[in-house]
């Protein structure tokens, strides 16, 4: 006998004797939900020594993923939205350089997602680029991608294109900045 037709039977032999009683059912449930974003390695091309300014460019290749919030097979998502913040060039080498300042690092242009897997991309519940804060420079947090409630349930890839102000007369060696690319849940 299935545990279906016991609690038929305990319901209907409750039903007749004029006896009440609560039935509890334990159904497990699983919830996960996973949000994460990062940026590969990037290394821009080797400039001459110059007496002056210079411009490096390069595109960035980032990568937002969310599950959702599942609980059974159903999953959604309050939107989330990736910011990029740079620091400063901290020079290494053997010419006592001085650091870049992570000002001189800009996003020049956002482009909008590709899909990886996942939910399809929607026009206006995205993931997409924002409207506003997706260029300008790196020393403060830039917007590069949201998705809306419900929305951007996958991952997905967005090149973004940045270029780097080298000062003139910046002494020889190599140069690292950090980027720090978060991704934070929210409408």
């Amino acid at each position: 006998m299935s545990a279906s037709d016991a609690t038929r039977r305990l319901l209907r032999a409750l039903a007749a004797t004029g006896a009440s009683a609560m039935l509890s059912l334990a159904i497990p449930l699983q919830a996960w939900a996973a949000l994460s974003a990062s940026v590969a390695d990037f290394t821009m091309a080797a400039l001459p020594y110059s007496h002056t300014h210079q411009t490096a460019t390069g595109t960035l290749s980032l990568t937002a993923t969310d599950t959702g919030t599942c609980i059974l097979l159903i999953c959604s998502n309050n939107g989330w939205h990736v910011t990029i913040q740079a620091s400063d060039f901290a020079y290494s080498g053997p010419n006592v350089g001085s650091a870049i300042p992570g000002a001189n690092l800009s996003i020049t242009q956002a482009h909008p997602p590709s899909r990886l897997s996942g939910q399809a991309i929607d026009p206006q519940g995205g993931p997409h680029v924002p409207a506003s804060n997706s260029t300008g420079t790196l020393d403060t947090p830039r917007e590069t991608l949201e998705a809306r409630d419900n929305f951007g349930l996958g991952s997905y890839r967005q090149l973004i294109d940045v270029s780097l102000v080298v000062p003139g007369q910046s002494r020889a060696g190599t140069y690292r900045t950090t980027l720090t690319v978060t991704i934070s849940a929210g409408p």
